[in-house]
């Protein structure tokens, strides 16, 4: 009964240190919502609320200027970006 216990402590204790490791798509939203409040403008995002509470749309920052300027979708943040996050905060 001890051996099983034991077992079962250990199972679980690798599950919760599979658990603590950050996904690289919770990264991503990471680095998309630090791009945004990086831009500090009204409308960074095609979705963002515009003062007048409509999206922006083709009024965005995203639109408009460089589309990796401000990081807005998943598919705008690199592996080297996720790799670069993954360094600098020890994940």
């Amino acid at each position: 009964m001890k051996l099983f216990i034991l077992t079962m402590i250990m199972i679980g204790s690798s599950f919760a240190i599979a658990d603590d490791k950050i996904s690289d798509d919770e990264i991503k939203i990471v680095l998309i919502q630090l791009s945004i409040q990086a831009y500090g403008g009204e409308c960074p995002c095609p979705y963002s609320k515009s003062p007048k509470g409509g999206q922006c749309g083709l009024n965005s920052a995203y639109a408009k200027i460089d589309r990796f300027a401000t990081l807005c979708y998943p598919s705008n943040v690199t592996q080297k970006m996720i790799k670069e996050y993954r360094d600098k905060n020890g994940l």
